[in-house]
């Protein structure tokens, strides 16, 4: 949509209060038109003149950051990293818990100044309630990455800025956090949310294998053969029945499945193998990968391996060498 005709919804809809067109929702795109039906239903008003105060301080914001540590000492060398490869066109690199408040952040301070301006830092609150249509809030709501640009965000206050964003979800399926980039809309860059998707991709491989104490059994799956060993491959964690209790998103897609259904479905149940071959896979371990299909007729290459890290041997998994007599 051009910025003029976009202005001019802006007056119409928002300011005014006239009913949307039929045509609206496709040349606002479904996220951005959902998001500000929400926001108008809330009686978020976008041509306010002052910055909503929601700022978390003191001790209050000292537990909110204590409490989402390990992902904050998790996230900051990547969002380090994605700050050097913004050098030059000024932004900020934010991490937010998963209620939008933003708990850790990284920027060029000629920026970090225009930022603070609209309280884009350390303590602040961008969810949709607070901030109406912007990239943290709104991906909390849709679940997945979402790019916020200029005049889309629903505060006029907000609209220099150009920002893109992705939940970061623990193996369990609970969303841990958001990460965003916001740079003025000036510096916009189409690639930006996908250098997001593949960052946070990155980050919750990490919180996967961080937390693989708890795994009996771990798989690693792709529709492709090659894609064994790829950033591309999805991460499945069983327990000592064989049910799914850590899953990252890539898996997810592959095996058909929702974050709801992690801790509740076992594997048999999607996969056509039972629970002795897959222990029997584990003991093999090494670079063995099998082509197994789901019940849905799907092919998927999977490898098997015992966690190392697992805080008891699992019973089928116990060599009869091992055992005392």
């Amino acid at each position: 949509m051009k910025l003029a005709n976009l202005r001019d919804v802006r007056r119409s809809w928002l300011y005014h209060g006239d009913e949307p067109s039929n045509e609206l929702e496709s040349l606002l795109g479904e996220v951005v038109f959902k998001s500000w039906k929400r926001c108008l239903q809330s009686g978020l008003e976008a041509y306010q003149k002052s910055v909503p105060d929601n700022i978390l301080s003191g001790h209050i914001l000292q537990s909110r950051i204590a409490q989402r540590n390990d992902l904050i000492t998790l996230a900051k060398p990547t969002m380090n990293y994605l700050h050097s490869l913004m050098s030059g066109c000024g932004g900020v690199v934010l991490l937010s818990d998963h209620q939008g408040v933003i708990v850790h952040s990284v920027g060029d301070a000629e920026f970090v100044n225009k930022a603070d301006r609209v309280l884009l830092k350390t303590g602040a609150s961008w969810s949709e309630k607070h901030r109406g249509t912007n990239a943290i809030g709104t991906a909390l709501v849709e679940g997945r990455a979402v790019a916020i640009n200029g005049s889309e965000h629903y505060l006029e206050n907000n609209g220099f800025l150009s920002c893109a964003a992705a939940p970061i979800y623990q193996p369990d399926g609970r969303i841990s956090g958001v990460l965003d980039i916001s740079t003025d809309k000036a510096a916009y860059h189409p690639h930006t949310i996908g250098l997001i998707k593949a960052t946070v991709h990155s980050l919750e491989k990490q919180l996967f294998n961080a937390q693989d104490a708890q795994y009996c059994v771990i798989l690693k799956v792709h529709p492709n053969a090659e894609g064994l060993g790829s950033i591309a491959e999805g991460m499945i964690g069983l327990s000592e029945d064989g049910l799914i209790i850590g899953c990252d998103r890539a898996a997810l897609s592959y095996l058909g499945i929702a974050p709801i259904d992690i801790g509740s479905v076992k594997l048999h149940q999607i996969i056509d193998i039972s629970l002795n071959t897959i222990f029997d896979y584990a003991k093999r371990s090494g670079h063995h990968s099998y082509q197994l299909r789901t019940h849905t007729d799907r092919n998927l290459f999977v490898s098997f391996e015992h966690s190392k890290n697992y805080h008891h041997k699992c019973p089928m998994l116990v060599n009869r060498d091992d055992i005392d007599m």
